[in-house]
């Protein structure tokens, strides 16, 4: 029951500081607003978590395994047809922030803005997620490329990049201009990319 209840307590911790830090950003989120918010002591709090960033850390850690499960499995799992996959991600992307109304942005994006500059051991951490991303968009490219759907005279991890810049991009322009319309054009204009290089 005890174990139970000390799940349930850091849950409630960890999904206030998600919600928190990404309406408000990291550094603008205090500590006193998370344990406010969560109903949580300062002492549930530290038995958890050793510091703020030990928090943040875990936030990050959340995210991975979000990447890892919705976009890793649940998009690029199959393997059969690459390139839908790639424009599923778009779609997927186009859903959540409409569901969003154009508000927060990407968590990640949000967070790689803030604090890749002032702290290390977010950039690092933030670096890994950002490599997953690469990793699965660059995996279908080069499914689409074995199947003989994809030119081979293209470098892969130079489109990958590109593609996955772009998505982000488009989600801040969005989250400023509060239009989704923005978000769908630019999707759009990702997929004639990739056609451009379909054989």
């Amino acid at each position: 029951m005890h174990q139970e209840t000390s799940k349930s307590t850091k849950e409630q911790i960890l999904q206030t500081a998600c919600r928190l830090i990404h309406r408000k950003g990291f550094n603008n989120t205090s500590l006193e607003d998370i344990l406010r918010e969560s109903g949580v002591g300062k002492g549930n709090f530290y038995y958890y978590f050793k510091s703020k960033d030990d928090l943040g850390y875990a936030v990050l850690d959340r995210l991975a395994l979000w990447t890892s499960q919705q976009i890793g499995q649940e998009i690029f799992g199959n393997g059969e047809d690459p390139v839908g996959e790639i424009f599923h991600l778009f779609d997927l992307v186009i859903a959540m922030q409409r569901e969003a109304g154009c508000m927060g942005g990407c968590p990640l994006g949000n967070l790689a803005i803030e604090m890749s500059d002032i702290h290390d051991g977010f950039r690092h951490r933030i670096e890994e997620i950002l490599a997953s991303w690469h990793r699965y968009i660059a995996g279908a490219l080069a499914r689409a490329q074995a199947k003989g759907q994809l030119a081979q005279n293209v470098q892969l991890d130079r489109i990958a990049d590109f593609i996955f810049a772009g998505v982000e991009g488009a989600i801040l322009v969005t989250k400023v201009r509060k239009d989704l319309g923005v978000l769908e054009g630019c999707m759009d204009e990702l997929k004639q990319y990739v056609r451009r290089y379909l054989v």
